[in-house]
């Protein structure tokens, strides 16, 4: 078991949520931790609910495994 605290993967730059509570902020560090279930979730490139590749955009999906993935740092 590892000890050490992982820090959350960072999500897709060109993914945004909106909540009940209202939208995110541009750093996401603030909202990773406490997303709510009813979040909706869209893709800035596509402005859908599907990514470039064609799969569907969420907080869980939209990492550095997907090949339209863009990091903040890009």
């Amino acid at each position: 078991m590892s000890t050490a605290t992982e820090r959350p993967q960072q999500p897709c730059q060109c993914l945004r949520t909106k909540n009940p509570y209202g939208t995110t902020p541009q750093n996401a560090e603030s909202w990773l931790p406490g997303v709510d279930t009813t979040s909706s979730y869209w893709c800035l490139r596509t402005m859908g609910p599907a990514g470039p590749d064609e799969h569907f955009v969420h907080l869980s999906r939209c990492t550095s495994s997907r090949s339209c993935y863009e990091s903040s740092s890009e």
